[in-house]
């Protein structure tokens, strides 16, 4: 897994082709089989190219979150938030949904099908865009 924190145009190119599989609606995210939450071949594939272009960050998302309590709750709609956030508050929010999703399986599930992924990669892609 690779840290850096320069993102190329490319890598978040590559994030941002994700974009119409989070937005739509209709897409199923993941499965409970057996009791436990198996995510779809898509969001696996995503979870990879967060890992291979180094897009989550190494820092303590724990304080991070206390800090910045309004990205805590998942029931609070922050689609507004995200779409003023920079580059780096998107990083550090896509890093504590996929950190805590090992101690909390099923929240990235969650921020699936809440919008929030949809809304992260919608954010990326304006911030590719010349102003």
């Amino acid at each position: 897994m690779t840290y850096h924190s320069d993102l190329t145009t490319a890598e978040l190119n590559r994030l941002s082709s994700f974009l119409e599989y989070f937005q739509d609606p209709n897409q199923e995210f993941y499965r409970i089989e057996n009791g436990y939450v198996n995510e779809s071949k898509e969001v696996g594939e995503f979870r990879n190219a967060l890992n291979d272009t180094g897009f989550l960050l190494l820092f303590d998302w724990h304080a991070w979150l206390s800090e910045n309590d309004e990205y805590r709750d998942l029931e609070h709609d922050i689609q507004d938030k995200i779409m003023s956030a920079d580059l780096e508050t998107l990083r550090k929010l896509m890093t504590s949904y996929i950190r805590g999703d090992r101690f909390n399986e099923g929240l990235f599930a969650r921020v699936c099908e809440t919008g929030n992924v949809g809304a992260i990669l919608r954010r990326v892609k304006d911030l590719l865009s010349p102003i």
